[in-house]
């Protein structure tokens, strides 16, 4: 018995529980979709900030070149400083043959340079040191922590390692870090508080004292202060709006099939003589009821992902550098509940307002949905030539009940949109930070003086490294080759802007771009091979036709207004020859035999530089002079044994003063860290998307088949074979996947041109028509749509025709 009208709410979701849990689903998924987001957002800020850290090796935001009692009171006093803390340069003592800087710090400043530590701990009493890793095969090659070091005739215990820096270690500087309380005569290093007010107390510290002195450090700083970039508001609004307009549109769908599927119902209670407003505090009391299910059930969803996603990066990454994206913000689930609340009621508005506002005996006809068309003799005639009765009945089910279409195809919009815009967002991501190059797998570096004068690598040295056990590659790299090159007009990219240094000649204005020519042996070209988008490496024709690698893109800023970009420098071709004039005035022509996309075997690339790649036969046949090897790249088998390798190839060139080595695997290990957390977060922000996209569409779908039982079993009553239902319903599904993917993809499309329009100022991107995107977000729209109706179907073919057309 109902003793109340709103009672008939709760009955309702317990005697139909396929329909509310399918309306619940959609609202679970949009939840996790938005608060997944959000946690990614605060995760990827998180890890960006750590990665900083390690990488700089010091958490200081800002740091006084000196400082008097005034600068130190003040931020001492401040409540949002974190840490501040003084490091005092001592001497330089020579240890071997490499010098060690004495560096003394308090207990302030051990906070804030701990993430220099390698291994071991910061010395924090008197006697302890702290050296930089490197330096064992240089003291001692079986030197450990605990163990005795003197620097300057005083004793120190070793109690840590330090990572390994190249600029100090080409330099052989090792830091001796040293603590020492009562110095106040140094550098003032001072950590601010990113839960406090960042952006003013940084302000506040930077006016402390004159711009010579203070320096900032940007490259973390600019992590917490992702507010007052406009750019970046702005890209982040957009994303919010999208992602908003979906979530409405998703739960809308799902609210709107189930109300239209009940009108029948809401008609009979009308004539009961329920009055308008109870109707509709009957559907927001469904929407209310389902929300306190769905909201926990949301959350906690989107917080597994994460989790499941920490999980996935430390089954990769080395337990000594372990990451954390796990950043479970309330502020951040709260917003995201407050949006599905808002969104929840906004979708169930529309359909309650619509139910409320229909005649009583029309509802209970359920004839409201169904839009008659007028009678015609001759109607499609054309498309009965071509199409079956089964094709023909999909079409005309569409028509029959227009809203039901535009929910269900709406359905594929939103997905693909979704799918497009932050597919093609990520894509780039990668691109800028998320990729693995070759120089990464460069362990040891063994390097003359210079690059370009005539400083000669000993070619017995080559060999004795090659033959070392753990040596699995030797590259050579010889002297580059620089000048500038003229770029014509019809190879100028009009979308980098003004790039190209402009020249006088005779009176003729000409363009040039400054051009590296960077000579590599065999092995490193082999390499290229995988990398090559045009063209063919084949050494001997390069060798016979003076030819190069051209990498297309680099990195530039436009002469006039700054601005930054990153893509493609020129407009060369395979076959196309260039022209270097070098900077003694000679002229040099090289044909392009090949191209690559990105610079894959240096670290460091000039902005406005147009780099290419050649063999030293090419050189030498260019400067007709013989070519000396300039450096020897090595890559180990096992990077864990670098140290072992670095004191071999030590002990060979010790007794040369013009040799080096570096060790990058240090750097190497961070930039790779660094670049499997991009590709983590990435690839698992697309899975997440695609699978709610997707669940999404396969709910929609079962949703509508489901509720048209009754018109499905009346097709079956007057002759339709279960074979051909099942047929017609598919077509419905692939003209939704069709449609849906189609409009989506434009839609798509349109969104991240606004976003790229956003991001050129930010990162210096430029759109591109993600076509192939499109088409694989329109292929997959309808594979998904075609298989989303086997389950529903299914169980309709076990009907029973009669009882379902009375039910309904």
């Amino acid at each position: 018995m109902i003793k109340n009208y709103k009672t008939i709410s709760n009955r309702y979701i317990k005697q139909n529980k396929k329909r509310t849990t399918l309306t619940l689903i959609g609202i679970i998924l949009s939840l996790a979709l938005i608060s997944t987001m959000g946690l990614f957002a605060n995760g990827t800020k998180k890890s960006q900030i750590e990665q900083t850290k390690q990488s700089q090796g010091d958490s200081s935001h800002i740091m006084y070149k000196t400082y008097d009692d005034n600068i130190l009171n003040k931020v001492k006093n401040n409540p949002n400083i974190m840490h501040y803390g003084n490091v005092s340069t001592g001497k330089d003592i020579k240890y071997n043959d490499i010098t060690l800087q004495e560096q003394f710090v308090d207990s302030g400043a051990n906070e804030i340079l701990k993430y220099g530590l390698k291994e071991g701990k910061m010395p924090t009493k008197e006697g302890e040191v702290c050296i930089d890793e490197w330096t064992k095969p240089h003291i001692n090659s079986n030197l450990k922590i605990g163990d005795k070091i003197t620097i300057d005739q005083n004793e120190y215990k070793i109690v840590g390692f330090l990572k390994t820096y190249e600029s100090m270690q080409r330099n052989k500087i090792s830091r001796a870090i040293i603590f020492d309380d009562s110095k106040k005569d140094g550098k003032l290093m001072v950590e601010i508080n990113p839960d406090g007010e960042f952006s003013e107390t940084l302000e506040i510290l930077k006016s402390l004292s004159n711009k010579q002195n203070v320096e900032e450090n940007q490259s973390l700083t600019r992590l917490y202060q992702v507010d007052s970039n406009k750019s970046m508001v702005v890209l982040i609004v957009i994303v919010t709006v999208i992602v908003l307009i979906a979530t409405i549109i998703v739960i809308y769908n799902s609210f709107q099939i189930n109300v239209a599927e009940r009108i029948k119902q809401f008609g009979l209670l009308r004539s009961l003589g329920a009055t308008k407003k109870q109707i509709k505090s009957i559907v927001f009391r469904e929407a209310t009821i389902l929300l306190m299910i769905a909201i926990p059930i949301g959350l906690l969803l989107s917080i597994g992902t994460i989790y499941v996603l920490q999980a996935i990066l430390n089954s990769l990454l080395k337990e000594n550098n372990l990451l954390s994206i796990v950043s479970i913000d309330i502020k951040t689930l709260i917003i995201s509940s407050t949006i599905i609340i808002i969104a929840v009621y906004i979708s169930s508005f529309l359909p309650a307002k619509y139910v409320g506002n229909i005649s009583p005996l029309m509802a209970i006809s359920s004839r409201i949905t169904i839009r008659k068309e007028s009678i015609k003799k001759r109607k499609n005639k054309t498309l009965k030539k071509f199409l079956n009765f089964k094709v023909l009945m999909a079409l005309k089910n569409l028509g029959r009940n227009p809203k039901r279409c535009t929910v269900m195809v709406l359905s594929f919009v939103v997905s693909s949109t979704l799918f497009i815009t932050f597919t093609t967002l990520v894509q780039d991501v990668i691109m800028l930070k998320g990729t693995n190059y070759e120089y990464q797998n460069i362990d040891l570096e063994i390097t003359t003086n210079t690059e370009i004068d005539n400083s000669k690598v000993d070619k017995n040295l080559i060999t004795k490294i090659g033959n070392l056990d753990n040596v699995d590659k030797v590259y050579l790299k010889y002297p580059l080759i620089t000048g500038k090159s003229e770029i014509t007009s019809d190879k100028k990219i009009q979308e980098a802007g003004d790039i190209y240094e402009s020249e006088n000649i005779n009176g003729n204005a000409k363009e040039f771009m400054y051009t590296q020519i960077n000579v590599y042996d065999k092995n490193a070209l082999d390499l290229i091979k995988k990398y090559k988008i045009s063209g063919q490496v084949n050494l001997d024709e390069i060798n016979s036709q003076n030819g190069v690698i051209l990498i297309s893109n680099g990195s530039a800023r436009d002469n006039t207004n700054k601005q930054r970009y990153r893509g493609k420098l020129t407009n060369y071709k395979v076959n196309d020859e260039i022209t270097l004039n070098d900077d003694n005035g000679k002229e040099y022509k090289v044909k392009v035999m090949a191209i690559i996309e990105n610079n894959i075997f240096e670290r460091d690339v000039p902005l406005n530089a147009l780099s290419l790649i050649t063999t030293d036969e090419v050189r030498n046949n260019l400067t007709k002079q013989d070519v000396e090897i300039a450096n020897i790249a090595v890559d180990l088998k096992d990077s864990e044994l670098h140290l072992k390798n670095y004191e071999e190839i030590y002990n060979m060139i010790q007794d040369n003063q013009e040799y080096s080595v570096v060790d990058w695997v240090d750097v190497n290990t961070n930039e790779k860290t660094g670049t499997l957390l991009i590709q983590v977060l990435v690839y698992g922000f697309i899975f997440v998307i695609t699978l709610i996209s997707s669940i999404n569409i396969i709910n929609t779908i079962t949703m509508n088949i489901t509720l048209r039982r009754k018109e499905l079993s009346v097709f079956k009553s007057i002759g339709m074979s279960q074979k051909d239902l099942k047929k017609m319903i598919m077509y419905e599904g692939v003209f939704y996947g069709l449609v849906g993917g189609t409009i989506g993809s434009i839609a798509g499309c349109a969104f991240t041109y606004i976003i790229y329009d956003v991001l050129y100022d930010i990162a210096g991107l430029t759109w591109k028509l993600p076509l192939k995107l499109c088409i694989i977000t329109i292929l997959v729209s309808i594979i998904i749509s075609f298989l989303s109706v086997l389950i529903p179907m299914k169980k309709i073919e076990k009907d029973n025709v009669i009882e379902a057309i009375r039910e309904g």
